[in-house]
This record gives C-alpha cells, structure tokens and sequence, in this order.
C-alpha cells in the first residue's frame, strides 16, 4: 500500500512538472504490480487528474498545468490503446460524448477504452458536446447504448437537457458517469427510464459483461 502510495504521489509531482517521460516510467512500474488496466487508469491516472483538478480550483495551479497534466495522461493512454483494443468484435456500438460545455474528457475517454477493451465499437465525440448535435449522431449511427461524461457540477444543467433531448426521439439506454455526480448521479437517474450511473470503471465493465 505505501509503495502504491508513493508512485501515485511521485507520478502527481511529475505530471505537475510536465515531465512526460517521467510519467511513462512510473506508468511501467505500476503495471508490474498492478496489470490491470482498470486498476492503472483509476489508481494512478484519474486520481492525480482528481488532485491536478483540485489544485487548480483552488488556483494553486494554472489552467496551463492543467492542460499540461491531461495531455500528457491522453498521450499515456493513446500509447495503451494497442493492447486495450481487442480484435474480437461483437456488434454492439456505443456513443460516449462529455455534455455540453464540458471540457474535462479524459474521464469519457477512460469509459471508451473499457467498452474497446470489451469488444464493442465505441464512437467517442469528445469535449464540449452539443446537444443537438449529439442527438443527430446518434440518430445517425443508431447505437445500442448511450453515453455521457461530467466533471464539473455546474454542468449538470447541460446533462439534464441531453438526456431530455435524447429521450424525445429514443429510448436507447444512457449510462452518466464523472467527478460531478459523485453526490448526485442516483437521484439524477431515478428522474428517468433506463438512465444508470456508474461510480467506477469496474462497475462500467460489469454492466457491459451483463450485456453480453
């Protein structure tokens, strides 16, 4: 635990210095014990991200550091990708968009990864959704699930409309997910049909197991 501990806090200060390089050793470290992609992502990524983000709120960090900090974590799970994708495919697509005026989308992306991982095609939009634009892609490309991102809890108000929106012209299941519900994300789903929230990657590849 406290050798778990200490890469979580030596890999913070690295991402806080920028050091990209640094990060990606301390990433190998922590797969030799932990290979768990799931485990990575939360444990050592989304934590630090949770900190960064926290620094930043507090302004002792700059938004460049912010942005710094996500890009390198990005970058990180781009090179992963090649052993996340699986070749197997199993017909099954889902739309994951963080919802409008929402600019934190590792967390969406990390969700995306672990759909990949399970074998479905995943059409990830990104930051900063719109929701007329959402609710025509998915119209378009006819998904069999859903998804939407949200870090910061004044967006809420964004989420509530997208999944109005949504659930004007389907009834394809949504699943929310992100720092901001942590509070909230059960009651927001007891207002609606087929809307789940998941607190945790696990939990996300659980669901998706039960759909298969």
């Amino acid at each position: 635990m406290e050798d778990k501990q200490k890469q979580e806090d030596v890999f913070l200060s690295a991402l806080l210095r920028g050091n990209r390089i640094e990060c990606q050793e301390i990433m190998k470290e922590f797969r030799k014990t932990n290979p768990s992609i799931i485990e990575l992502y939360e444990e050592l990524f989304m934590k630090s991200l949770y900190k960064v983000g926290d620094l930043w709120e507090y302004n002792k960090v700059s938004v460049i550091i912010e942005h710094m900090a996500t890009s390198i974590t990005e970058g990180l799970m781009n090179d992963l990708f090649p052993e996340v994708m699986s070749l197997e495919r199993k017909n099954k697509k889902i739309v994951i968009a963080c919802v409008q005026n929402e600019e934190h989308q590792v967390g969406g992306k990390m969700v995306a990864d672990i759909f990949e991982k399970n074998s479905w095609d995943t059409f990830y939009l990104g930051d900063n959704t719109p929701t007329v634009e959402l609710v025509k892609y998915c119209d378009l490309i006819k998904p069999d699930l859903i998804g939407l991102s949200i870090s910061i809890y004044s967006n809420i108000p964004f989420l509530i409309d997208e999944i109005n929106s949504l659930r004007t012209v389907t009834n394809i299941p949504i699943i929310i997910g992100g720092q901001a519900l942590i509070k909230v994300g059960v009651e927001i789903t007891e207002k609606f049909q087929d809307v789940f929230y998941f607190a945790n990657l696990e939990s996300v590849e659980n669901y998706i197991k039960g759909c298969a």
